[in-house]
């Protein structure tokens, strides 16, 4: 075959043309499509468009242009699910059912596009409706969870809460962590139709396995106050915030049942059972994931319950999570003030805000939202955020109030004393660091963070060379795959002029955490004292590639020129997440 042929006579072809007039740009074109673009390339084209669009972060142009190729392309349903999809994550619930209708008319019979028609049938409360998209054996293992809990609530509202307790004890394994997720909706089940007893025993055998569901534990608690255990019910709220942290919708109610306040139990419709038989699994899912996936499923929760507040604290998060922080914003921003969930919804805010490097903004809605309501929360929020703007004067102010407060309660929080410790010791405060940090420890001995920061304070200071190189080595069994915890121990061993070991321990730190500046000019000290000088150079020329701070750029190339001062160590700065209890940092 001639290749050249084709090529060939087009060149004669424009060769020819050219000795007349050269036909325009617009002639050319309209001349290709004189019989209209066709139909594939129209779709294609929308295709390409959305799937950028998807793959940088834009779900709402994203189900714009899958919504626009569902019409022309050859492959419909599988575009209409990826139009369906995109809707939800951007939010947008109204179209999210409209392309829904539109995937289930050219035949999608996708699990996104069942479960969204489902959802408003319910919403709609057509249960018959509801009923042909929500059967569970259609479904993968998760979405069968909601399925399975969406249709009991659809049978209780038709049948009552007999009829959806048999439909639920069908799907059962037998294994409690399994069958979790059902028990909590059939006591929720039980409990709306004032099967006080059943209720409370299902809640109570959930406690005893190990489950520990909020929406559960507060139903539960309500119920034991209401059978006159108000003991009880405070132990098992108190349990859940030692156990498993804050809660806002939990901390309100042990502080009314303290109060006296008379409590009722709290009997769900099956609109607002349905949202949190779909809420639940998402939350569990968001904890597993650092996407906005989970988003999907809240914003389905939303649309049967719109007070559900503790679904647009998490969607919030979970939009954060994904970088989508002006959205995240947006959605927290729509908690009400009267709601349990608002003082969370603002430290969230401000914590989006200063990711965005919105400092003065995130600082005045967590001071905002203190002042509000002055929890302990709101007030842990605060200090991160101090500590993360080196405003340590404030933080410390603020941890000492809730230590103060701890103690007039009768507890004592580690994470709060070896915060204000840590705090402390940054501001050169040492003695009272130390007593902090001792504190810390003794409420909390085998814990590898408080072990090595107290570990590397002494060894950064000269103090206590022994007691504090065995504190790291037991830091570093507790986690040995710690990249800044095995530094501390290569670093001890610098300080103390053992220069070899030191170097082994810092070369396995690099290896564990490669992207650290302050772990490789460590490996570059450890490298020059043992006569490894171009390899020491080689460390801290990476240590400039990953973006310093301008103070220890300029130590540094310093340390380039004629090797570095084993006095001077550069104390990590604090992390800028939201966690009190975090090993020494970058």
């Amino acid at each position: 075959m001639n290749l050249l042929r084709p090529f060939s006579a087009l060149s004669a072809l424009l060769l020819a043309g050219s000795c007349v007039s050269a036909p325009s740009q617009d002639a050319l074109r309209d001349a290709l499509f004189a019989n209209g673009r066709p139909a594939e390339a129209t779709a294609y084209g929308d295709f390409l468009v959305a799937r950028f669009a998807a793959m940088t972060n834009d779900p709402e142009t994203a189900a714009e242009y899958y919504a626009a190729a569902i019409d022309t392309a050859p492959e419909k349903s599988g575009i209409a699910e990826r139009a369906v999809f995109s809707a939800l994550l951007a939010g947008d619930y109204e179209s999210a059912v409209e392309l829904a209708r539109r995937a289930s008319e050219v035949g999608s019979t996708a699990t996104l596009v069942r479960l969204t028609l489902g959802v408003d049938a319910l919403e709609r409360g057509k249960e018959n409706e509801a009923a042909k998209y929500l059967d569970e054996t259609e479904y993968g293992p998760f979405n069968r969870v909601i399925a399975r809990g969406l249709s009991a609530w659809r049978i209780a509202d038709g049948g009552g809460a007999d009829a959806a307790e048999t439909y639920l004890r069908g799907g059962l394994t037998g294994d409690a962590n399994l069958d979790s997720s059902t028990l909590y909706m059939m006591g929720l089940l039980q409990m709306a139709d004032k099967h006080d007893a059943a209720a409370l025993a299902t809640f109570d055998t959930l406690w005893d396995s190990g489950a520990r569901l909020a929406v559960g534990v507060h139903a539960h608690a309500q119920l034991l106050v209401a059978a006159g255990n108000k003991a009880r019910a405070v132990d098992i709220l108190q349990a859940f915030h030692d156990e498993i942290g804050q809660n806002a919708a939990l901390d309100s109610l042990r502080g009314d049942i303290l109060a006296g306040t008379r409590i009722r139990p709290e009997r769900l419709s099956t609109r607002e059972g349905a949202a949190l038989a779909i809420y639940v699994p998402a939350a569990a899912l968001m904890m597993q994931t650092d996407d906005d996936l989970s988003g999907v499923y809240f914003v389905l929760a939303l649309a049967l319950d719109p007070d559900l507040h503790v679904a647009r604290s998490l969607w919030g998060q979970s939009l954060d999570n994904a970088g989508r922080r002006q959205e995240a914003i947006a959605i927290l921003s729509r908690i009400p003030d009267s709601s349990e969930f608002y003082a969370t919804a603002r430290g969230q805010m401000a914590w989006a805000l200063r990711r965005e490097e919105r400092n003065q903004e995130s600082l005045a809605i967590a001071a905002d939202a203190l002042a509000h309501s002055p929890n302990r929360g709101l007030k842990i929020q605060l200090a991160d955020l101090y500590r993360s703007l080196d405003r340590n004067g404030d933080a410390e102010r603020l941890l000492t109030e809730i230590i103060d407060d701890d103690a007039k309660a009768g507890r004592q929080d580690w994470r709060i004393v070896y915060a204000r410790g840590s705090t402390r010791e940054q501001t050169g405060r040492w003695p009272d660091a130390e007593t902090d940090l001792k504190t810390a420890l003794a409420l909390q001995p085998g814990n590898a963070s408080i072990l090595n920061y107290l570990g590397y304070a002494y060894i950064d200071r000269g103090l206590n060379y022994e007691a504090a190189l065995d504190m790291i080595r037991r830091a570093v069994e507790l986690e040995p795959q710690s990249g800044y915890i095995v530094d501390s121990l290569g670093w001890a061993h610098y300080r103390m002029g053992r220069y070899g070991l030191a170097a082994r321990f810092l070369e396995r730190a690099v290896e564990l955490s490669p992207g650290e500046a302050l772990l490789n000019d460590h490996l570059g000290d450890a490298y020059w004292q043992i006569g490894r000088k171009i390899e020491a150079r080689f460390q801290w020329q990476r240590v400039l590639k990953l973006d310093p701070s301008s103070a220890a750029r300029v130590r540094i190339e310093a340390k380039m020129q004629s090797g570095p001062d084993i006095a001077v160590l550069t104390i990590a700065e604090p992390d800028e997440t939201p966690a009190l209890a975090v090993a020494r940092q970058p």
